[in-house]
């Protein structure tokens, strides 16, 4: 099956966005994006995200090797939510190494772990 990049990017945002506005998840992480596809989302991204009352915040991940990196957008009902994830951060956790530090933001549950649209996400466009 093939996908519209677009569209399937969106349309993971959009559910994100409605998992954290319904309390699902203290925040949501989009995609794994290459540069192009961040600047292809980006300004719908932030309207979907606005239109669901939430807040945002653009990650470039210079963890990994050049030829690695990806972004994403982070999406949380507060700031103070973000906050958190950017402490995690500067105490050197990197998402890219382990989610485990940020379990209890992304509101993670290894025993109810289920396929998730990352992996479709990767499934369909490969590894970045």
């Amino acid at each position: 099956m093939a996908y519209d990049k677009y569209s399937y990017i969106m349309g993971m945002v959009t559910a994100f966005c409605e998992c954290v506005a319904g309390g699902c998840k203290r925040l949501a992480l989009s995609p794994p994006l290459t540069q192009e596809d961040y600047a292809m989302v980006e300004a719908e991204a932030r309207r979907v995200i606005a239109a669901h009352g939430l807040v945002q915040y653009h990650e470039r991940n210079e963890d990994a090797p050049a030829n690695r990196r990806w972004e994403w957008i982070l999406i949380a009902r507060r700031p103070e939510t973000i906050d958190e994830y950017l402490r995690l951060r500067a105490a050197g956790n990197s998402p890219i190494r382990s989610l485990e530090p940020f379990y209890g933001l992304l509101s993670y549950n290894e025993a109810e772990s289920v396929r998730t649209g990352y992996d479709a996400y990767r499934e369909a466009f490969g590894d970045i």
